[in-house]
């Protein structure tokens, strides 16, 4: 069972916020939902337009259709994700992660939709605004990543994905979402078989300059 008291603390949750892509199908209590969703709201959006909304699929059938589109999606880009036996390397446990969550999304208890309202960038001229315009990303990823924090700090294992995208006429057809809006990721919510752990990642000195590009000195 998850703490909703457990509050770690910032640097030690980011340091070991790991993708967790095998989950348990244990039901996320609602309590536990609702403040995910309420870290989520609290981003921070241009002019507070906060144009989020999301949609939890919860029952056996929307999440079997969901799940088979995914498998088909996934299948269609990369093939089987077939991992040779014995291989240990980092990619190939990535690999057979990513397989499981194939296998068995029509298992987990919570899928959420994070969608967001359609809103040409700036960069778009007003003659070239043809057609359905993209959600807001710049709103809406700040909004996931507080919902991925909070998961964590609550313990729930989740990871996002975009393979929605191979089929999401069909899902806005599904799942009755209005066209206004866009479906920007998805998150598999639950309780995560496996342990957290520290994230392997450069270490930000090594992508960072000052000044100009290349330039790694930092003014003293």
């Amino acid at each position: 069972m998850t703490d909703l008291g457990h509050n770690p603390p910032f640097f030690d949750l980011v340091g070991d916020m790991r993708a967790m892509r095998r989950l348990k199908p244990d039901p996320v209590p609602l309590e536990q939902l609702q403040r995910v969703l309420e870290a989520g709201v609290k981003a921070p959006s241009g002019m507070n337009s906060q144009p989020w909304s999301f949609l939890a699929i919860q029952d056996a059938d929307g999440k079997r259709w969901f799940a088979d589109h995914y498998r088909a999606g996934i299948e269609s880009r990369f093939g089987r994700l077939d991992v040779p036996e014995g291989d240990a390397s980092p990619m190939a446990r990535q690999l057979r992660a990513l397989r499981y969550q194939v296998d068995h999304m029509q298992e987990f208890p919570l899928l959420l939709l994070v969608c967001g309202l359609r809103d040409w960038p700036f960069r778009v001229p007003e003659e070239e605004r043809v057609g359905l315009a993209p959600p807001n990303y710049g709103a809406i990823y700040p909004c996931v990543q507080n919902i991925l924090l909070a998961c964590r700090a609550l313990g729930l294992g989740a990871a996002l994905t975009t393979m929605h995208q191979v089929f999401e006429e069909a899902l806005h057809e599904r799942f009755g979402i209005p066209l206004e809006y866009g479906v920007v990721v998805t998150i598999p919510i639950g309780i995560p078989i496996g342990c957290f752990g520290p994230v392997r990642r450069k270490p930000a000195a090594d992508v960072t300059y000052f000044g100009t590009w290349g330039n790694r000195d930092a003014p003293r």
